[in-house]
C-alpha cells in the first residue's frame, strides 16, 4: 500500500521571526522513515504562513499558487515512478528527479533540431521551420526547457520584430506558428509543464496586397545597367520568374534537362511545385528562353534572404516605390503577363501549379489598362 504524502513546509528549522524570514520547503514523505525536503525558493517571515498557505504577502495569492505548481510537479513525477511499475521510495524519486532536472536544463534548441530532421516533412516546409529555430536561436531567448516562458516567448517576438522592421504580423505569425510543434512535443513528452502560448497570444494578422509590376516596371527592370555580377545575375533570374511563374524555392531547384519539353517549337515547364507537390506546366516564353541560353541553361540561385537583398538594391537603382522580392515575380506574372494579355484563368492555374482557381485569384489582380482595354472594345460594340 503506498503512503507517500507531499505537502509544503515553512521553517523547518525553526528560526523564522516577525523580523527574520525562513524559506517554505515541499516535504515528500514516501514512509515513516523516508522524507526529501526540496526548497522553492520562497522565503516569509513567522506572521506570513497560515498553515499550508502564505498569508499577509502582497502577492500572497502568485506564491500560493508557485507552491501548488511545485506540488504539482512533484506529483507528477511520482505519477512516472508509478507509469514505469517501480516502487515508490526515496531513491526512486531522486533518480527521476535528477533525470528531470537534467533535461529541463539541456538545450531546447537541439531537441528541436533533433524533432525537425525526424519529422516528414516537404523541403520547403523543413527550410520554413529552420529559418524559425535560428531565429530562436539568435534571439538568445530560449536555450534550455526551463527557458519556455511566456515572458521569453515575448522577448523573442520583440526580437524577430527589431531585426527586421519590415516584417509585417502575418510573417511573425509564421515564426511562432513554426516553433509551436516543438515546445508542444516538448510538453507531450513532459519536458515542460506547460504551454506559453496559453498565456502569450500572437495574432494572425492581415496578408499584405502584393503589387505585381506593371509592364513598364518590368522593362525597367530589363534594361537597367548594372555594374555588379552578382546583381545582374539576381535580375536576370528574377527577369525569369516573371516570365514563367516560377517560385524562388522551384527556380532554386530548376534542372532544364530534366523539367523541360518541347510542343510544337515551344519550351515547357513540366514539373511539381516544391511546395505542394501540385504539377504544373508553364510555357518559357521568349524573354526567358533568352535569359536560358545567356547562363548556358543553368542557374546558380543564391539564397532567397541574398536573392531578395539584391532586388531591394535594384529596386532602389530604378527608383521603384513598391516592395521588390522575389515572390513578387510570380504575381507579375500572373498579372502583367499572362492575365493582362486575356489568358482565361483557369490556364494561368495550371501554369501556377494550384488546384483551385480561388488560389490563382489571389495571385491574379486586375490592372487598370486590362480595363481600359476592354472598355474600348466594349465601346466599338455597344
Amino acid at each position: 500500500m503506498e503512503t507517500w504524502k507531499i505537502k509544503p513546509v515553512f521553517d523547518r528549522k525553526k528560526k523564522a521571526t516577525p523580523e527574520k524570514s525562513a524559506k517554505v520547503e515541499i516535504e515528500i514523505q514516501f514512509s515513516r522513515t523516508e522524507r526529501k525536503w526540496i526548497s522553492t525558493d520562497i522565503e516569509l517571515y513567522s506572521n506570513q504562513w497560515d498553515g499550508e498557505f502564505v498569508v499577509r504577502h502582497a502577492k500572497f495569492k502568485e506564491l500560493n499558487r508557485a507552491i501548488t505548481k511545485h506540488i504539482k510537479k512533484f506529483e507528477d513525477i511520482i505519477k512516472n515512478i508509478r507509469r514505469e511499475g517501480k516502487d515508490i521510495n526515496l531513491k526512486n524519486f531522486n533518480i527521476f528527479y535528477n533525470e528531470k532536472h537534467v533535461k529541463s536544463k539541456s538545450s531546447f534548441l537541439d531537441f528541436a533540431y533533433d524533432e525537425l530532421q525526424r519529422r516528414d516533412l516537404k523541403w520547403s516546409t523543413k527550410r520554413a521551420h529552420l529559418i524559425a529555430l535560428e531565429a530562436l536561436k539568435r534571439s538568445g531567448a530560449i536555450k534550455t526547457f526551463d527557458d519556455i516562458t511566456p515572458e521569453n516567448i515575448a522577448l523573442f517576438d520583440r526580437f524577430i520584430r527589431r531585426e527586421d522592421p519590415t516584417r509585417g504580423q502575418t510573417t511573425i505569425h509564421g515564426y511562432h506558428k513554426r516553433i509551436k510543434p516543438y515546445i508542444n512535443e516538448a510538453l507531450r513528452l513532459g519536458l515542460i509543464e506547460d504551454t506559453p502560448y496559453r498565456v502569450f497570444k500572437d495574432k494572425h494578422g492581415r496578408y499584405k496586397t502584393r503589387q505585381p509590376l506593371t509592364m513598364d516596371e518590368l522593362q525597367s527592370i530589363r534594361n537597367i545597367e548594372l555594374n555588379d555580377r552578382q546583381l545582374q545575375k539576381v535580375r536576370d533570374q528574377f527577369i525569369f520568374q516573371c516570365y514563367t511563374g516560377l517560385s524562388w524555392v522551384d527556380l532554386y531547384m530548376f534542372d532544364y534537362d530534366r523539367c523541360t519539353v518541347e510542343h510544337n517549337g515551344v519550351a515547357y515547364i513540366d514539373g511539381e511545385r516544391i511546395k505542394t507537390g501540385t504539377k504544373f506546366y508553364t510555357p518559357i516564353l521568349t524573354p526567358a528562353m533568352e535569359i536560358l541560353k545567356k547562363y548556358d541553361y543553368k542557374f546558380t540561385v543564391p539564397t532567397v534572404q541574398s536573392f531578395n537583398r539584391s532586388l531591394k538594391i535594384i529596386a532602389e537603382l530604378i527608383g521603384l516605390k513598391k516592395p521588390l522580392t522575389s515572390h513578387i515575380a510570380r504575381h507579375t506574372f500572373a498579372t502583367t503577363v499572362v492575365l493582362a494579355n486575356d489568358v482565361p484563368i483557369e490556364t494561368l492555374s495550371k501554369m501556377l501549379g494550384h488546384t483551385k482557381v480561388s488560389v490563382t485569384q489571389v495571385y491574379a489582380k486586375i490592372l487598370n489598362s486590362s480595363v481600359e482595354k476592354h472598355a474600348e472594345k466594349l465601346n466599338s460594340i455597344i
